[in-house]
């Protein structure tokens, strides 16, 4: 197979907008952990025939994948808790779904290196559509993040765009409905004929469609046709497992190829069904996906930068995989660990909860405060005097006060206070930030005494970070992305936007 024979795609497959599986996901259920890769086989002598080259741990291939869905996101009230009967959730509400995606990459990756699985991929295209109760929303990559990243860490897979931080509907986006540089170990290492069947690693499994892990329940692939070139593969199975600390069930059914000459899947066609529960993050969901995938292997990555060179690029898998988040309505922009999510943004207000194995861990309130005329700043005497006020009402005690320039030259003011709500210990972190311009805006981080470890740092590095941008003397609607209509929380999951990107 050549890569004339994967552009076909293009005429064999239809629709040309990208909504991966895993994007649109991964804007219901954000990122997602992976673990340790399967050793890469050489597969082809396992079908009676030896490859003319065994296939080489770093490997670069072309792929594209198309997949569409459709089914229903599950919903729950805001404030509303996740309700259980009978060990079964409790869905609140529901909204149908219907999605097309499109990506389209070269992908060069290393497994089972020392210093874990490696991938490179530049992206020639890579978008979505996705419609969720007459709301469509489209994303597309931006230029300059067409070069990814992917790296093995302790808390899972990481995926950074080198040359500028991601927004989290593009780091969904690039994640794709499968790892593809894991295809492979849906093969055999073991003598099969016509007929035979095999159980895929769990491991593996998890690692394919982008899971925690796997519970229980197996995926079976059966030898069915073989001739000189290629072998046919079906595969079906059922697994239950978790993804972002959230139960899910899969459905799988579908076939692949294997080239058996380069020894590796050149071709697969899976109709997945998922269900998901809810959870802290993202709604639930109930889909039925299609997904086709052509691959082939090339000499080089099109853009001319090879893994190692990439690497090296990433001092710190830490700092380069923090999200850019955006409030187009808001107009302020600041970067953050991607455990932050989005749960509401209206341009005036917005709330944003830090959420650690589907836990809410701590919630940032942000507010657009009126301008001050340009020059004019709030003296922390001020802000002290009107936060002694409210906290000597409450009984709260004011811990610490300190006053900073943030890295974006913006005045911060910052004030710690901790209290108790119904007995429990609480913390708040107040900011006030400002500029020379006059904009203003508040933040108030909240979390409990027992979190303050896994809170740690999270409010400053936000702070630093945050850019008040520029009012417009008009708003101009075709100024602003696609799709950034001011939708409550679970809505905007649902859709993968909000107005904070």
């Amino acid at each position: 197979m050549n890569f004339e024979q994967v552009t076909a795609l293009n005429s064999t497959c239809e629709g040309d907008h990208r909504w991966s599986r895993r994007a649109w996901f991964a804007s219901l259920v954000g990122s997602l952990a992976y673990g340790h890769l399967l050793a890469n086989r050489s597969v082809s002598s396992a079908f009676g025939a030896e490859p003319e080259k065994k296939p080489a741990k770093n490997t670069i291939y072309r792929v594209r994948s198309v997949l569409d869905l459709q089914g229903e996101v599950r919903l729950r009230n805001q404030g509303a808790s996740i309700e259980r009967k009978n060990g079964k959730q409790l869905i609140a509400r529901t909204a149908p779904v219907r999605s097309t995606s499109t990506l389209d990459y070269d992908e060069q990756y290393v497994l089972e290196d020392a210093q874990g699985d490696s991938c490179l991929q530049y992206f020639h295209e890579a978008k979505t559509e996705v419609n969720v109760d007459g709301h469509v929303t489209k994303t597309e990559l931006r230029e300059s993040c067409r070069e990814i990243v992917k790296h093995s860490v302790a808390s899972g897979m990481v995926s950074v765009a080198p040359s500028q931080p991601m927004f989290a509907a593009e780091r969904d986006l690039v994640e794709g409905s499968l790892t593809t540089m894991y295809l492979d170990a849906l093969l055999t290492d073991q003598q099969v004929s016509i007929g035979d069947k095999w159980n895929v690693d769990s491991e593996a499994v998890a690692k394919l469609f982008n899971l925690d892990a796997i519970h229980e329940g197996k995926i079976t692939v059966c030898l069915v046709e073989l001739d000189k070139e290629k072998a046919q593969l079906a595969i079906e199975g059922k697994v239950s497992g978790s993804a972002r600390n959230v139960a899910t069930e899969m459905v799988i059914d579908g076939k692949g190829t294997l080239d058996r000459r380069g020894g590796y899947v050149s071709w697969l066609a899976l109709q997945t069904e998922e269900t998901r529960e809810i959870g802290e993050a993202e709604p639930g969901f109930k889909i039925t996906a299609t997904i086709r995938v052509l691959r082939a292997p090339i000499e080089v990555m099109t853009h001319g930068r090879t893994l190692q060179e990439a690497l090296q690029d990433i001092p710190s898998w830490e700092s380069a995989g923090m999200l850019q988040f955006q409030s187009d309505h808001g107009f302020y922009r600041f970067l953050a660990d991607r455990r932050w999510t989005t749960y509401r943004d209206n341009g005036e207000e917005a709330t944003l909860r830090f959420i650690v194995g589907n836990r809410r861990v701590a919630q940032c309130n942000i507010a657009n405060l009126v301008d001050f005329e340009p020059g004019r700043q709030l003296s922390m005497a001020g802000f002290q005097s009107d936060l002694r006020e409210v906290t000597s009402r409450s009984g709260h005690e004011i811990l610490e006060a300190s006053e900073r320039l943030s890295n974006t030259k913006h005045r911060l003011l910052r004030f710690v206070v901790s209290g108790s709500v119904d007995g429990v210990p609480v913390r708040w972190i107040y900011y006030h930030v400002s500029n020379d311009t006059g904009r203003r805006l508040s933040m108030t981080f909240v979390f409990d005494e027992a979190s303050l470890e896994t809170f740690a740092e999270q409010d400053q590095q936000l702070a630093s970070t945050i850019e008040l941008l520029t009012w417009p003397s008009k708003l101009n609607p075709a100024e602003l992305k696609e799709g950034t209509p001011a939708v409550d929380a679970e809505s905007a999951k649902a859709t993968g936007k909000s107005t904070t990107r």
